[in-house]
């Protein structure tokens, strides 16, 4: 399990993926945070069962609980794992309309990932 910590899995290939899991890092200063590359054999305990374009198609968070989420609901779990994060992050889980918003935002981000890969 996790063990008390938030699982953040990334595209270690990736450099705006790695860019930002150093910024994360950074603002992480309680240290609740661990990173594993989506493509390292300690992801496939938590990620074994999805096939690779689930697995690199998406950023992934796994938190304390065990319980995996994905994409724009992976990305409020990290932010809730950052200081002075819960309490924004909270509120974005628990309407709808926050909810869609992390997913714009998630899905923004896959664009910007895609252009600048050209």
């Amino acid at each position: 399990m996790a063990g008390g910590r938030i699982l953040l899995f990334y595209d270690a290939d990736c450099r705006i993926c790695s860019f930002l899991q150093r910024w994360v890092h950074r603002l992480d200063r309680s240290g609740r945070i661990r990173s594993i590359p989506l493509g390292s054999s300690e992801a496939d305990a938590y990620l074994g069962a999805l096939d690779d374009s689930e697995r690199f198609g998406s950023m992934h968070v796994v938190g304390p609980d065990g319980r995996r989420e994905t994409k724009g609901m992976a990305l409020l779990r990290l932010v809730e794992a950052l200081p002075m994060g819960r309490g924004a992050a909270g509120v974005l889980r628990g309407r709808e309309c926050g909810r869609e918003a992390a997913e714009w935002v998630y899905e923004a981000f896959l664009r910007l990932r895609k252009a600048l890969a050209r």
